[in-house]
């Protein structure tokens, strides 16, 4: 590093000193704040909450620090600088210091190139090691010829996408690259599906879309809320400190399940055709077409005596009410009220417009039975074949569809301004209803990969998603991978022919690292020679995670007792000697510095879900992937 550029250093370094105290200046500010003084208790109320979250967020790590820089000349012949961090910090005549990584004027940190700087003449990156600024990156976007233009992925770029995993995700605002930062600002008022093969950043990028919409649109939102669906609790629990690291922390996260009201048992599991046949959009008509049959009108007319006149009401009439009843768009239950309202005018104009209803009782007793309130669970009882009633084991098919009844009849109880859905291929139609009844204005991002459909009823088109969610939308495509090393992803790539869907396979900026390794034994020698391989792996990547059917793990747990480790199911809060299992169906959205897969010929039997799942499997590694198989290993995988 040259003089001039150990002076940049220096100074750089004083501006972070600077915004750090400015940050220090803003809590004091803030703390000076007597939300007493406020003119009445609502306004003193919103004035605390406010305060309480500004505080809060400047707090958090990372407050007050800086990842970035963008110089723009003006007309005028000044260049501006601006500085971007993960919170806004500003001075004491409330100038900018440092500017929110989701403010407009940030976009062209993440988005400028050599061929449009979009008005960027330098983009700087900065390095910073526990808390000291140690070196920054210059990009003369203003120069296509200059040595310091990255013509592909920086490398302190490089550097962060690669460090080593700690087991929980973080945010990547200081690494966002072009084609994730077009997502990440896509218009809040549609329904956006995100297609992208392993490690292009999806997940990332749906996380981040839902803080910048939080900022973009804080008071929508803040009044309507974020709900973020995901595949399974051990992802839940993966994800869960990406958004209060970036300041949102009223974001619910919930599996699909969990959204379900009323709640039944769930007790048993369905077989793959079951399953199938009850997430599918069929299954939705036939849930509508049994409510409304459940509406039937009296066989006979209904003869109502008030005062010395017998008021003749006929079946054809009545029938008349209950189809305009029906066609109504309100719940099913509370339709039934515009049919009492139909037989009590015509009862008034009967009566020279006298109220007699409280007297019409063999009329009331006539309509409460032709329209009976009914109740989701025994409407969804009344649909599924097999035993009924307390003898019926419910599974996690038949508690969607008790929900979307309960949304049939009732209504749909608690709704979201946006909706974000991950793994969003692996839901059924019947489940995509039940998520997209949460949004009623049609306003959610869903992400995911068509080759990584695995679930019976999965999603192989993301046209027939829209249809299923009830809204219009459209999708982008996510076509460049961070995460898997180039010469792992290779090599899982040559899968997706056998997937049996139309994707675009994804490329690696990390052309760097090792092929797939393998290890083939004998069939008793299997376990043990896979406790073995997994603890070489782990003593090179801590976290280190296994791919394994499930009915390998008890014995895989004692033969990695034998060599001092631990199995758990989950990948967050990791003691030294605890190695994450998981099937090949629960491991998706992770991932781990190394992984072994046990048995992929097993995985590739022919099927397009095998494929999918032994893709899921070897594109969970970030640096190092191994098989350990007691046969050969298929045609594909040979490196």
């Amino acid at each position: 590093m040259d003089d001039a550029a150990f002076s940049d250093l220096a100074d750089e370094r004083g501006r972070l000193t600077h915004s750090r105290a400015c940050r220090d200046a803003m809590i004091e500010r803030l703390e000076r704040v007597d939300p007493a003084s406020a003119a009445d208790d609502i306004t003193s109320e919103y004035v605390e909450m406010t305060v309480w979250e500004a505080l809060d967020s400047l707090r958090s790590p990372g407050a007050g620090d800086f990842f970035g820089r963008i110089d723009e000349p003006t007309q005028a012949g000044v260049t501006e600088q601006w500085y971007i961090g993960r919170r806004h910090i500003e001075n004491d005549r409330h100038d900018p210091v440092v500017v929110d990584w989701r403010a407009p004027i940030s976009a062209p940190f993440y988005r400028a190139t050599s061929v449009d700087a979009l008005g960027v003449s330098l983009r700087r990156r900065f390095t910073l090691d526990e808390g000291q600024l140690v070196a920054y990156f210059d990009e003369h976007l203003d120069d296509p010829d200059a040595a310091d233009v990255a013509t592909g992925i920086p490398d302190p770029v490089l550097a962060e996408i690669g460090a080593e995993r700690s087991g929980e995700m973080r945010e990547i605002v200081a690494t966002i690259q072009g084609e994730q930062d077009e997502v990440i600002r896509a218009p809040i008022d549609q329904s956006l599906v995100v297609q992208g093969g392993p490690g292009t950043g999806k997940t990332a990028v749906a996380l981040h879309r839902a803080a910048f919409l939080l900022f973009e649109h804080r008071a929508r939102l803040a009044r309507d809320g974020v709900l973020v669906v995901g595949p399974n609790r051990a992802f839940l629990d993966y994800i869960a400190n990406v958004l209060p690291s970036l300041g949102e922390r009223s974001v619910r996260q919930a599996t699909v399940d969990e959204l379900c009201l009323p709640r039944v048992e769930v007790s048993a599991v369905d077989d793959a055709d079951t399953a199938r046949w009850k997430g599918a959009a069929d299954r939705l008509v036939d849930l509508e077409r049994a409510a409304l049959e459940a509406i039937q009108p009296p066989s006979d007319d209904v003869r109502v005596p008030i005062g010395v006149r017998t008021h003749v009401f006929e079946q054809a009439q009545i029938a008349e009410w209950v189809d305009t009843a029906k066609r109504g768009v309100v719940p099913i239950n509370q339709r039934r009220e515009r049919l009492r309202v139909l037989a009590q005018q015509e009862l008034k104009r009967r009566c020279r417009g006298e109220d007699r209803w409280s007297e019409a009782a063999p009329l009331k007793r006539a309509l409460n039975k032709c329209w009976p309130t009914q109740k989701p669970t025994r409407l969804v009882d009344r649909l599924l074949p097999g035993a009924r009633g307390k003898r019926r084991a419910w599974t996690a098919a038949d508690q969607l569809l008790v929900d979307e009844a309960n949304t049939l009849l009732n209504g749909t109880p608690f709704t979201y301004g946006h909706v974000v859905v991950d793994e969003a291929q692996d839901h059924s139609a019947v489940a995509l209803r039940v998520i997209g009844r949460r949004s009623p204005s049609g306003s959610s991002t869903l992400v995911g990969d068509l080759a990584q459909s695995t679930t019976p009823a999965g999603q192989q088109r993301w046209e027939d998603v829209f249809g299923h969610l009830g809204a219009s939308g459209s999708i982008a495509d996510l076509t460049i991978g961070y995460r898997v090393p180039g010469p792992i992803l290779d090599v899982a790539n040559r899968l997706l022919p056998l997937t049996g869907v139309v994707t675009i396979a994804s490329r690696s900026v990390r052309v760097g690292g090792l092929p797939p390794k393998s290890v083939v034994v004998a069939a008793d020698d299997l376990v043990a020679a896979a406790a073995r391989q997994i603890a070489e792996v782990k003593h090179r990547h801590r976290l280190t995670g296994v791919v394994a059917p499930p009915e390998l793990h008890d014995t895989l747990g004692s033969a990695l007792s034998a060599v001092g480790l631990h199995t758990v199911d989950h990948v967050h809060e990791l003691a030294d000697d605890d190695v994450p299992v998981f099937g090949p169906e629960a491991v998706k959205g992770l991932e781990f510095d190394g992984v072994v897969v046990l048995n992929p010929a097993a995985l590739l039997d022919g099927s397009e879900r095998g494929a999918r799942l032994l893709y899921v499997a070897m594109t969970r590694a970030v640096q190092e992937l191994w098989f350990v198989s007691d046969v050969a290993l298929p045609e594909p995988l040979e490196v």
